[in-house]
């Protein structure tokens, strides 16, 4: 790759992860008040979905940072697990009882376990290896950026008791942006040296792989979500939820 190359697909990738973060954020601190103020849900169901959705995240990083490596195909597994950022937003919009959050927050998280992995190789493909700090520092740091601004619009939201599904619906709009900026990105595909013996095998777990991964599951199953500080934290304030006034907390 020429030096112009390399550092544009950092910047692409980086402006990538500020806007679907941005979109994130913007939704999730609404999704447990959304669950427990308009759907009645309680908050060990809102604990049961986070559990379930971080579990599956954990899980898909590993056999989809093997097939990026292996298939040549890192940038369309990003694309993917990017993508999942939208639908996730469209199932909250049509979601009506807490099963459909259950499975918005499924192919949110699923979409992460996608992409982080390929995305996470494509910028250390893109960068000089001297420079793979700097190069992560500069990914994560546009990627806590749009997580720091959705936050914000979070906030506004829920000061301006804008609504939910208003909320839902604008939070689309960067997620879209993100995942547009994805065709910008290079993959260098003979950058890419897999053993062959790797291919021929296939993805085979050993037994300490196994029980790492069966551990992870338990523990994110288990695992305090960060949902429950918003509630421990919050205090009581009206927030409209399409077109009637529910009593919600922030």
């Amino acid at each position: 790759m020429k030096k112009k190359v390399i550092i544009s697909n950092i910047v692409w990738l980086g402006l990538v992860s500020l806007f679907v973060d941005m979109s994130t954020e913007m939704v999730y601190p609404l999704v447990p008040l959304f669950l427990t103020a308009a759907l009645g849900a309680s908050p060990a169901i809102v604990g049961l979905i986070e559990g379930i959705a971080e579990s599956i995240a954990s899980l898909l990083k590993v056999f989809s940072g093997y097939i990026g490596d292996v298939r040549h195909n890192k940038k369309p597994l990003t694309f993917i697990g990017y993508s999942a950022s939208v639908l996730y937003k469209i199932f909250l919009l049509l979601a009506t009882s807490w099963p459909l959050v259950l499975l918005a927050r499924v192919i949110d998280r699923t979409g992460k376990g996608i992409r982080t992995a390929p995305r996470d190789a494509l910028v250390a493909q893109s960068s000089d290896e001297k420079k793979l700090g700097g190069s992560f520092g500069l990914h994560k740091m546009l990627d806590m950026a749009g997580s720091s601004l959705g936050a914000l619009f979070a906030y506004i939201f829920v000061a301006t008791s804008i609504g939910f599904h208003k909320a839902f619906l604008f939070s689309i709009i960067p997620a879209i942006i993100g995942i547009l900026i994805i065709f910008f990105v290079r993959e260098d595909q003979g950058s890419d040296k897999t053993p062959e013996k790797l291919k021929l095998k296939g993805l085979k777990l050993g037994g300490k792989l196994k029980m790492y991964l069966a551990v992870i599951f338990i523990f994110c199953l288990g695992n305090s979500s960060n949902t429950f500080l918003l509630f421990e934290g919050s205090e009581p304030r009206l927030f409209s939820v399409t077109g009637h006034v529910a009593v919600s907390s922030i």
